[in-house]
């Protein structure tokens, strides 16, 4: 028991010196779909999981591509680290005016602690601390301040389907002489086990006010400037293939309430295994 103690506190100080290094080298913003919820490593093998994506959206006047990376440890059954930085290229359209930039965007880190564990007629009670940081390399990728966020995820297991309840308040960072409207965030999430192999997801998620960026399936929303505040709605929808115990491939598609889509795929590695 004290070696194996030993393996896992060796282990989770490799993890944050590789949290630390990426929060350094690779500075950015994005989500992807889906990742697992607490304590569903089990004690088996590294509690890491790693994965990126490609995620792609158009509107009359310009493209967005992105480039999302993950990196989760975590670090108890009830405490889980995230890191997610991204590139980001926005292109004009055609015949448009605007600015054709690529780089890195701002940093996001997340610590989610579960503080009321599952039982037969309760959810799951987590609470979510999320910083961004303004690493943007350019001014259109970010806003060159730091966001705070906090929130509360409920969350429960059926028999052949999943549901997350999240709930984020973000207070918003402004430039000097700037005011800024923070931004409150709902969302309702659901997975179904369609096959041992195969989930179909689904996710609706509400935000009010100004200069946030949408956690929703993979959205990178607006990624550059606070802009006006506003009321967006978001519905994700995707599916999720296990090609093994290890290995998760995800592609999904983003309707917003302002008419606008986005297509989304990514993969994860999860070390520990399903």
């Amino acid at each position: 028991m004290k070696a194996k103690a030993v393996r896992r506190g060796w282990a989770a100080a490799l993890v944050l010196a590789l949290l630390c290094s990426v929060a350094l080298c690779t500075p950015a913003s994005a989500r992807i779909l889906k990742t697992k919820r607490l304590g569903q490593a089990g004690g088996r093998g590294l509690a890491l999981t790693v994965g990126t994506g490609f995620e792609y959206e158009t509107d009359p006047e310009e493209s967005e591509l992105g480039y999302p990376f993950l990196l989760e440890y975590e670090l108890t059954d009830a405490l889980k680290l995230s890191v997610e930085p991204s590139y980001v290229q926005i292109r004009s359209k055609p015949g448009e005016r605007g600015n054709n930039v690529s780089g890195s965007g701002d940093l996001e880190t997340t610590v989610e602690w579960e503080f009321v564990h599952a039982r037969r007629y309760r959810p799951a009670l987590s609470f979510e601390g999320i910083v961004k940081w303004p690493t943007a390399a350019n001014e259109l990728l970010g806003t060159h301040q730091f966001d705070y966020s906090t929130g509360l995820i409920a969350s429960k297991e059926f028999v052949g389907f999943d549901v997350d309840f999240n709930y984020l308040y973000t207070f918003v960072g402004a430039p000097p002489g700037v005011k800024a409207q923070n931004a409150t965030e709902i969302s309702l999430a659901s997975e179904w086990h369609l096959r041992p192999s195969l989930d179909l997801e689904g996710e609706v998620v509400t935000s009010t006010g100004g200069g946030i960026r949408s956690r929703s399936g993979g959205a990178l929303g607006t990624v550059g400037g606070l802009g006006p505040s506003e009321n967006v709605t978001e519905t994700t929808l995707g599916v999720a293939e296990h090609l093994n115990d290890f290995l998760k491939l995800e592609q999904g598609v983003v309707g917003k309430s302002d008419g606008t889509w986005q297509f989304v795929f990514a993969w994860e590695w999860d070390f520990s295994g399903r």
